[in-house]
């Protein structure tokens, strides 16, 4: 059964719904980075740059959606999709699977990081073993899991842009 495809002002949902991970990951990447360089900072923009991974994974589910029901909305006119079409398919599938790590990540380093400065370093070290290292670990992957999601952002967005702009 083919989904109805949503529209706005009479055009498709996705190209409007694609800037806002191609903007928010990135930025929230910056703030990670940031953050990783000065860890005091993640009590002060940790939940901005929450919150901007958050509505990054949430556009990216809804951008993927309304990809796959644009897709199918060619398909069912009888188009056929190119090759890069195709790619940026199979890209954009992959981008909200790496911004949820990411947000997962962020909000598990965020989480600790409270819950250590809540706790006290002397009962953090008698719970956990090792809470500094735990916590570098946990900016470690976040900045990680930030910069592959936002690759993946910048591949599904430049696949995208140049199946539009290919000559036929």
């Amino acid at each position: 059964m083919t989904a109805r495809l949503a529209l706005f002002e009479g055009l498709p949902t996705h190209p409007f719904v694609v800037h806002l991970p191609v903007v928010l990951v990135p930025l929230a990447t910056l703030g990670v980075l940031a953050m990783a360089v000065r860890p005091r900072w993640l009590r002060t923009f940790g939940p901005a740059v929450t919150g901007l991974a958050f509505v990054g994974f949430v556009a990216s589910v809804v951008a993927s959606r309304t990809g796959e029901t644009l897709e199918e909305q060619y398909e069912s006119a009888g188009e056929t999709l190119s090759s890069t079409l195709r790619d940026h398919a199979e890209a954009g599938e992959r981008v909200p699977v790496f911004a949820g790590l990411f947000l997962l990540l962020l909000v598990v380093w965020g989480l600790f990081t409270w819950w250590r400065a809540r706790a006290g370093e002397e009962a953090a070290t008698a719970r956990v073993k090792r809470p500094r290292q735990i916590a570098a670990a946990l900016a470690v992957v976040s900045v990680l899991s930030a910069g592959v999601a936002s690759v993946s952002v910048y591949q599904a967005g430049h696949s995208g842009a140049t199946s539009v702009w290919e000559q036929p």
